[in-house]
């Protein structure tokens, strides 16, 4: 289930400048200052596995993280070991910085002296070479805390998702702030909840020496920020709930028990994610202490016109509205009776036609087939529906669509994008089973040869390879 508000539109007259120059700001570090760590991170494992430093650093390290009671990465470890993953060894073992410094401490009693002599000089080295990628270089780390790192940890992640899912996140919450707030005392209530998430995390981790990275505690708080601003104001949800999507207006608080909720259950349950929950819990209250406080000493604070200011609704999102509402409401045979009145007045695309499928695998009334077929017989789709309407082929058209075959035809050539054959493979074979004329599907069949020569299908491309000749030996025949 996903739940979060669009309330506000973005208006260039109110231009979140602070909040556009962040993600800016992240995404530019990500793609350069962090671009070059997965190369140093492999060549220090490299040189760490060419000098054969991890068959004697091994069973010291699990003796380390026996002594240190650490079962979460103990049994990971032990893991990568018995099924061969290396790499994935000398990587757990040169980002526990805590057992390179037991290490530092013991390794002339653990190793023999010719071997100590050996190691001493290159694994320091290749653990600087490691500890210099960002994570470790710019990120925060509970048991070596430096201010600067307070700061730069919030501007660093740790893959394109995990700076793609933030950076939507901010945006989704931080616009609407900024305008309310103003320009400045965003950005500094920003950096403020992002140093108190970071701190959050510290003094529930005080011995950890892994890294944290990412901008999600000061989301937390922007999050908690867009809560007080907005409070009990009635304001407009978008959900997405299984296959339904939709809007719905309810007081903006609605989303604070759906937040401390998800947190409570992921803290629970995923004990060996690496999400700092702390954190996030930090920033939350970081922000909403700092808003609260800064209402207090200036009740004006907010622009109450921007607040108070309604959203200019089209005739469609209004009707859409009503209609997500009755969903909402298990009213599925009203939200259907609306959603053909909006169709009739403005034509079926491909949003209102998807809705109504939705429902209609919900109801399933005597018009499924047919408006099912309308459906799939759609055309200037995008790449993502083309994608969409593959899978609605493959979950329900099969079985209840009645296209005509110059129709399935149509289907076919429209659903066939690279790597998505499946469904288009479908319709070609049933074709072939209805005896459709060699000419048609000759240009189905070549489509799909070069389909699985990208996905490097041979057996596929093989087996329409002998296809494709029978068709043209039938063509010539005749046969068209």
């Amino acid at each position: 289930m996903i739940i979060f508000p669009t309330e506000k539109r973005l208006e260039m007259s109110r231009a979140p400048f602070v909040l556009i120059a962040l993600i800016l700001l992240n995404v530019f570090i990500y793609f350069t200052y962090q671009s070059g760590d997965n190369e140093k991170a492999g060549r220090a494992i490299e040189s760490y596995m060419e000098r054969n430093f991890l068959e004697q650093e091994y069973p010291i390290f699990v003796d380390y993280l026996k002594a240190e009671e650490d079962k979460v990465t103990l049994e990971r470890v032990e893991q990568f070991y018995y099924d061969e993953q290396l790499v994935n060894v000398a990587a757990s073992i040169l980002m526990h910085t805590e057992f390179y410094s037991h290490l530092q401490r013991y390794a002339k009693s653990e190793f023999e002296l010719s071997f100590y002599n050996e190691w001493r000089r290159p694994r320091q080295e290749i653990q600087d070479q490691f500890s210099s990628i960002s994570s470790f270089s710019g990120g925060l780390i509970s048991n070596d805390v430096s201010v600067s790192d307070l700061l730069s940890h919030q501007f660093l992640h740790g893959s394109v998702s995990h700076l793609l899912g933030n950076m939507v996140f901010l945006f989704i919450f931080g616009y609407a702030v900024e305008a309310a707030i103003g320009h400045l005392r965003f950005l500094v209530f920003y950096l403020v909840g992002g140093v108190f998430a970071g701190l959050a995390q510290v003094v529930t981790h005080l011995d950890s020496g892994v890294p944290l990275v990412g901008a999600s505690g000061a989301i937390s708080g922007v999050m908690a920020m867009y809560l007080a601003v907005f409070r009990f104001k009635k304001i407009e949800f978008f959900y997405w709930v299984l296959f339904f999507v939709g809007y719905f207006r309810a007081p903006a608080l609605l989303i604070l028990p759906f937040y401390i909720g998800k947190e409570i259950y992921s803290y629970m349950t995923a004990v060996d994610s690496n999400v700092a929950f702390m954190a996030h819990a930090g920033g939350f209250v970081a922000g909403a202490i700092l808003i609260g406080v800064a209402l207090l000493l200036s009740p004006k604070l907010l622009d109450q016109s921007y607040l108070d200011e309604d959203q200019d609704f089209s005739p469609r999102q209004k009707a859409l509205a009503k209609i997500y509402s009755a969903i909402d409401a298990l009213r599925f045979d009203s939200a259907l009776t609306q959603l053909n009145q909006l169709i009739q007045a403005e034509g079926l695309d491909y949003e209102l036609a998807n809705i109504r499928y939705n429902l209609n695998r919900v109801v399933r009334n005597k018009t499924f087939s047919r408006e099912l077929n309308e459906f799939l017989s759609l055309s200037n789709l995008s790449i993502e529906q083309k994608k969409e309407l593959a899978q609605v082929w493959q979950t329900t058209g099969e079985q209840y669509a009645t296209l005509a075959p110059d129709e399935l035809l149509k289907l076919a050539l429209k659903i066939l994008t690279p790597n998505n054959s499946v469904a288009a493979k479908s319709i070609h074979e049933r074709l072939f089973q209805l005896e459709t004329r060699p000419a048609d599907l000759k240009l189905l069949t070549q489509k799909l040869m070069e389909v699985f020569a990208q996905e490097h299908d041979h057996h596929n491309l093989s087996l329409f390879k002998e296809r494709y000749q029978s068709l043209t030996q039938e063509c010539a025949h005749g046969h068209l």
